[in-house]
């Protein structure tokens, strides 16, 4: 019996080492009220979604090219709101990217990249001067979009 008791102890104590840190910063949150926020921290994609909300203005549009089965189309508009939000799936042609643009005078375009390669339209305004690309540590990438460059009309 002591032999197992003190197995149960040992086990305790290293459990105490090894999740110190966490327990720590676990406790710190906890005091401060701060408890929600330790597992959204941890997703790069809600780290991504902050940083736009402080560089986008309140009063901006932008277009999302994501899947919207992928879920993290819903989880920008909510971090994002209330900037006006166009979701496109991320095959769209450049001419109805550019239309849209030009339509919902949008000044931001974000790409949610992943395992497949980059759609014609991401492409098209990756090499278009009206898309400057900011630098933003993320899964995505972002554009500011200056759509008062984009003219003509848009036909497939």
């Amino acid at each position: 019996m002591r032999l197992i008791l003190l197995l149960w102890g040992l086990q305790i104590l290293w459990l105490i080492w090894h999740f110190g840190p966490e327990g720590q910063d676990l406790a710190r949150r906890i005091a401060q009220g701060h408890l929600g926020q330790a597992v959204r921290q941890e997703d790069p994609f809600y780290r991504w979604l902050t940083a736009l909300a402080t560089v986008m203005p309140l009063n901006a549009a932008y277009i999302f090219l994501d899947n919207y089965e992928a879920g993290k189309e819903i989880q920008a508009r909510y971090h994002l709101t209330p900037r006006r939000h166009i979701l496109l799936p991320p095959e769209v042609p450049p001419s109805f990217l550019f239309h849209a643009v030009r339509r919902e005078e949008a000044t931001f375009l974000l790409i949610r990249t992943g395992a497949a390669p980059l759609g014609p339209g991401a492409r098209a305004a990756a090499n278009s001067p009206a898309f400057r690309p900011l630098e933003l540590e993320g899964p995505g990438k972002v554009y500011q979009v200056d759509y008062r460059r984009i003219r003509g009309s848009f036909y497939d």
